[in-house]
């Protein structure tokens, strides 16, 4: 993989996710219903929305609320928009660097943030900078909740979570195409950072996640589902 994220990256992704990341939609359910019900009109952030897929996922289960959805990349912004068209105003796009502190500060608190596969692109100081802001950011009672590469602690479970996905990621393909073709893809593109380390993939242990998520003041911080060195996980802003 490239060392930074290009358009590329994001045509591939928009084609092969479906392949690449396991029980995708598993994946999305398990983050939507650890959602709160939002009381009255709500905003959700989706942080790095990709194609829109989970935002989506959170348009439909929550109908009184609005979905912002924030990518660095134009390609995934435009796709995202034109496919999540029939919401309307419900759903609208932000162009934004994850990075960056500028977007932490916003007019309206949020109701929940969401992110898939993308907090592990930032170093550990990053996430815990990201926790602590999103927590000021959030509304009382609402919750962080985040899908992503976790980095495990020891080289028997690096050797299982490089196993497991590219296990999950045949099985797709073959469920999906009759064939192997995207995890021939898989391989080519040197996608897994558990079998092709770069310096873009920048996954922290789950368990030092867990503690920055306490730090920064989160409760019920917990990890609901795993498989694969894949996690979703997160916690609630406290009501005062």
């Amino acid at each position: 993989m490239q060392q930074d994220w290009e358009e590329d990256d994001s045509g591939e992704f928009i084609e092969l996710g479906e392949y690449f990341v396991p029980e995708r939609d598993v994946q999305m359910d398990v983050v939507t219903s650890l959602l709160p019900e939002p009381e009255g009109p709500a905003q959700i952030l989706d942080l790095c929305c990709g194609q829109g897929r989970l935002s989506g996922a959170l348009l439909a289960a929550f109908p009184q609320a609005t979905v912002v959805g924030l990518d660095l990349s134009p390609t995934m912004l435009g796709t995202a928009q034109q496919e999540l068209s029939s919401y309307g105003p419900r759903f609208v796009t932000e162009k934004f660097d994850l990075a960056a502190a500028d977007w932490r500060t916003r007019d309206q608190a949020p109701a929940a943030v969401v992110s898939s596969l993308a907090v592990h692109h930032l170093d550990g100081a990053g996430k815990r900078a990201l926790f602590t802001d999103v927590f000021a950011l959030l509304r009382p009672g609402g919750a962080l909740v985040i899908a992503d590469l976790v980095q495990p602690v020891g080289e028997r479970g690096l050797a299982l979570a490089r196993r497991m996905w590219n296990e999950s990621v045949k099985a797709q393909s073959l469920a999906g195409t009759g064939g192997l073709e995207p995890y021939e893809r898989f391989h080519a593109l040197e996608w897994s950072c558990y079998e092709y380390p770069d310096e873009l993939d920048k996954p922290s242990p789950l368990p030092d996640q867990l503690g920055w998520l306490r730090d920064a003041g989160f409760t019920d911080v917990d990890v609901h589902w795993m498989k694969a060195g894949h996690a979703v996980y997160g916690g609630v802003k406290p009501r005062k």
